[in-house]
């Protein structure tokens, strides 16, 4: 396999709308169990929560999801967005974008796609395994 045919393989694409849509509900699903209960991504949660208690909840949007399929399921890039700007939680500032990452494997009873979670540390919850970070504005 030439070099070109090896970068053009890894090269992150667009999933079909299909897959798009599996993997956003897996990415709310997670953003939701992780605002519960907490399961490593603090910064993700405080975004998630920000402004929920205001009469008017911020809308929240996934975009620019792109993915590249690996042995193990799905490895995605995104950003997290929050259109209504910087709101507070729990005293204190939560950004209102976020870039992740996550890998995504398919749940094998049910056939759904799941952000992949690893074992506690020691006790309590899985952690996540979709980390995030502030992102720049263009």
């Amino acid at each position: 396999m030439s070099t070109l045919t090896l970068l053009a393989a890894v090269i992150l694409s667009v999933p079909d709308e299909s897959l798009a849509g599996q993997l956003r509900a897996a990415i709310w699903d997670d953003l939701q169990r992780n605002a519960m209960i907490g399961n490593g991504n603090g910064l993700a949660a405080s975004w998630y929560l920000a402004g929920e208690e205001e009469s008017r909840p911020p809308r929240l949007r996934i975009q620019a999801l792109d993915c590249i399929e690996i042995r193990a399921g799905q490895r995605c890039s995104f950003t997290l967005w929050r259109e209504d700007g910087l709101r507070r939680v729990l005293g204190k500032v939560a950004p209102d974008r976020l870039s992740c990452r996550a890998q995504f494997v398919r749940e094998q009873q049910a056939g759904e796609w799941s952000v992949l979670h690893r074992p506690p540390r020691r006790a309590g919850h899985s952690r996540t395994d979709m980390p995030c970070r502030v992102a720049a504005v263009a």
